[in-house]
């Protein structure tokens, strides 16, 4: 006789192991499912917040995520009235150490300098030179009596000019840049192209050579009708007869009657 196969007994490991498995499948998906859910803020003043519910309130609640604020949501207007101190926190630096001022000496003497100005120029670029205090002195009173030169009508002989203004106040010229200073009353030096005032005669030199460079090239001769070939600058014509400085061509016309002109 044939014997009935036993029916064989289920594996109670293999169950659990499944289970198991199950199990496991079922919280990978929950924590992914978590992981996707993004918490929605809102802006309010300088806030980010989120909506709050707590359990046993008619009322939720509002909090701001950077500085903690928590405040009720029909009280949200609190929130433009407080800063929050977490975005407008200062942050601390370390100082940095302190440069020394380089130290300068003077171009001419080698004592200590106490500023650049245009002594030099090579073509129509001034060169700034470190100056001392007394070569400063010197350098301007040398600006203050000198005076430029012209060719007289003759063309044998030169003129010395003058401003108009020399008996009344402190004239100064300065031969690179063709041009007059003339100092106010309270014994300043305003620019002659801009009027801004300057204490010292040099200060006004440098800001004329750095900010009005242009002026200085309109130096010249020019043909005035009815006197001749006059030399002029930017700021007017001279006289060649007596090298007066006049400020246009029908001032120096009628200067000029008084030498006996036309």
């Amino acid at each position: 006789m044939l014997e009935e196969p036993t029916p064989s007994k289920p594996d109670i490991r293999e169950e659990q192991e499944l289970e198991l498995e199950e199990e496991e499948s079922g919280v990978r998906e929950d924590v992914e499912r978590q992981e996707t859910v993004q918490v929605q803020t809102m802006k309010v003043g300088g806030h980010e917040v989120v909506e709050e519910v707590v359990e046993g309130e008619d009322v939720s609640y509002l909090k701001c995520v950077k500085c903690g604020l928590t405040v009720r949501l029909d009280e949200a207007g609190k929130l433009s009235e407080a800063r929050c101190v977490t975005s407008e926190a200062v942050i601390e630096r370390t100082p940095e150490p302190a440069l020394k001022p380089e130290v300068k000496t003077c171009g001419y003497c080698g004592k200590t300098a106490v500023g650049s100005y245009p002594v030099e120029y090579v073509g129509n670029n001034p060169i700034d030179i470190p100056l001392c205090k007394d070569c400063m002195k010197k350098l301007e009173e040398t600006y203050m009596n000198a005076r430029p030169n012209i060719m007289g009508l003759s063309r044998k002989s030169r003129v010395r000019c003058r401003h108009p203004l020399e008996n009344s106040r402190t004239i100064a010229w300065q031969h690179y840049t063709a041009t007059w200073y003339v100092a106010s009353e309270d014994g300043r030096w305003p620019c002659p192209a801009c009027g801004k005032v300057f204490e010292r005669l040099l200060d006004a030199v440098k800001h004329f050579s750095e900010k009005h460079p242009e002026l200085s090239s309109r130096s010249g001769r020019e043909y005035v009708g009815g006197i001749g070939e006059v030399s002029k600058t930017w700021q007017g014509y001279y006289c060649p007869f007596c090298g007066l400085l006049c400020d246009d061509e029908k001032t120096l016309r009628g200067h000029y009657k008084t030498h006996g002109g036309v």
